[in-house]
């Protein structure tokens, strides 16, 4: 394990799913540009990479707002389709190997979460075939509470899950929604990219 994401002092162990402890970044972008192509939307990856940390509704949205898009279908009817496309290829999905490795280190000996702004059933597809499947005593995703991120409800309703006071929660994020949710909800936070190779945006 890397000295500098060694959790310390921590009663939780909290983890975001895509970009932290997977490397899904290129498969979520597949599956979204997939998508939006039938709407005649070219999706260029530096825009959706610029937004890791959002859900796949509020991305669209946002697309749509900023391009003055007219949607020939409901959001909800794209994310679905989004959301089947990257599930054929969750198989290929890999795990971070630094984030793998505190994963390792600490299961059993510290209770731990994942904590992400995903869909439950996408997680809970790609989680079978991780090699932590089994390392994780509660899963709480954007589907359980009012608010994604960067609001802290995730990362506070996986701390009453695992009996955990949030001062006591470290979290593993990569992004800046979700490092600004952690902070919100009074949590200690750790940005893995500069371990897993992803450029933090311009301004973290």
């Amino acid at each position: 394990m890397h000295p500098d994401l060694a959790p310390r002092n921590a009663s939780c162990l909290l983890f975001d799913w895509d970009g932290t402890l997977v490397d899904s970044q290129y498969a979520n972008y597949r599956a979204m540009a997939a998508v939006l192509s039938p709407q005649g939307v070219e999706l260029p990856q530096e825009w959706f990479d610029a937004r890791t940390g959002t859900s796949s509704a509020e991305m669209i949205r946002t697309l749509a707002g900023e391009r003055s898009l007219r949607l020939t279908r409901p959001v909800e009817e794209l994310v679905a389709d989004r959301d089947r496309i990257f599930l054929e290829q969750a198989h290929t999905v890999r795990p971070h190997p630094e984030v793998l490795r505190v994963v390792e280190a600490m299961h059993g000996r510290i209770p731990m979460a994942v904590a992400s702004g995903g869909a439950r059933h996408v997680i809970e597809a790609t989680l079978r075939h991780q090699p932590f499947s089994d390392h994780f005593d509660a899963l709480v995703t954007r589907d359980d509470v009012d608010r994604g991120k960067p609001a802290p409800d995730i990362f506070l309703r996986a701390a009453e899950l695992l009996g955990a006071r949030p001062s006591r929660c470290t979290v593993y994020e990569d992004s800046d929604e979700g490092v600004e949710a952690a902070h919100t909800a009074g949590m200690t936070v750790i940005d893995v990219r500069p371990y897993t190779g992803i450029r933090p945006r311009s301004g973290t």
